[in-house]
């Protein structure tokens, strides 16, 4: 005689169990975020509505350039950069892309196609571009930092190839050329006596070549119907004492120096940027004050009183 065996199905293992658990947590948990989400989506919505205020995307700051860039980030001298975050923290998003070392050649084969894939990805769209490279390609091309060097012709090139990527990129975008500041030549021959090997009294860089490639500068700027901020010829125009210190190692700027750049910026910004310069002054999120006086916390009694009248 024959047992029948039994149909009925397996119960769950210990190992199944936890799963559909999980599988339902996550389940819950996802729900209870987009509910969340779309609540405070509604309750923001219904204050700008009772308040009239509409959000507003911040603009962006491209600083485009080299050391003179990188540098203008450092909190230890107040760089250009910095002040610039400091003061617009509220209503702008700067973003600095200074290489150290760079030329224009550089800049374009290496820097460029990264800004590129970030700007076409949507992670900004630059209402403003500063260009500011020229320091590195007037390395006196018999000088210590040769290498850097990049001829005349060639740095106009490239200067005007930068303007038409960043334009394809961002058609709408403002641009602004920057030419190389002054140098303290007599600071960079001390430098030179210092190097050893076959650098050795060899001068890097020069106050005269770096005019040559600022005047270059502000020729493509006009070729291009650009603005142009010349900081060689305004570091130039004060007396030999001022110029030197502005300067911390005969190239690049000091604490002196950064604010003198940072004053320039701002004004040419204001004169030739009337839009972006009215965007800076405005706050992304409003004040705290705002809300102090349209949507207050009050107290129970308070609201009951209220109510009653």
């Amino acid at each position: 005689m024959t047992s029948k065996l039994s149909t009925s199905p397996p119960a769950p293992t210990s190992a199944t169990r936890p799963m559909a658990v999980r599988s339902k947590c996550i389940g819950f948990t996802f729900f209870a975020v987009i509910a969340y989400a779309a609540w405070s989506f509604g309750a923001w919505q219904n204050v700008l509505q009772r308040t009239n205020i509409r959000p507003r995307l911040r603009p962006v700051m491209l600083l485009v350039g080299d050391s003179l860039t990188e540098k203008g980030t450092k909190p230890k001298t107040n760089g250009w950069v910095t002040l610039l975050q400091s003061d617009y923290r509220r209503s702008v998003n700067v973003v600095p892309r200074g290489l150290s070392g760079y030329n224009t050649k550089w800049y374009l084969k290496y820097g460029v196609p990264v800004i590129q894939g970030e700007i076409s990805s949507g992670a900004y769209i630059p209402a403003l571009i500063t260009i500011w490279l020229g320091a590195n390609d007037a390395a006196l091309p018999n000088g210590s930092a040769l290498a850097q060097h990049v001829p005349l012709e060639l740095y106009k090139e490239n200067l005007v190839t930068l303007v038409h990527s960043f334009r394809a990129m961002a058609p709408d975008t403002g641009i602004l050329l920057i030419t190389p500041p002054c140098v303290d030549d007599k600071v960079q021959k001390r430098k030179a006596r210092k190097y050893k090997g076959v650098k050795k009294d060899k001068v890097a860089h020069s106050n005269e070549m770096a005019g040559i490639y600022a005047r270059a500068c502000v020729e493509t700027a006009n070729k291009l119907g650009l603005p142009v901020l010349d900081l060689h010829t305004y570091f130039n125009n004060m007396t030999e004492w001022n110029r030197k210190n502005v300067l911390e190692d005969g190239l690049h700027l000091n604490l002196r120096g950064n604010n003198f750049m940072y004053q320039q910026l701002r004004q040419k910004i204001d004169a030739e940027f009337p839009a972006i310069s009215h965007k800076l002054d405005r706050w992304q999120i409003p004040s705290y004050e705002t809300w102090i006086e349209v949507d207050p916390w009050l107290p129970d009694n308070v609201n009951s009183t209220n109510t009653e009248s």
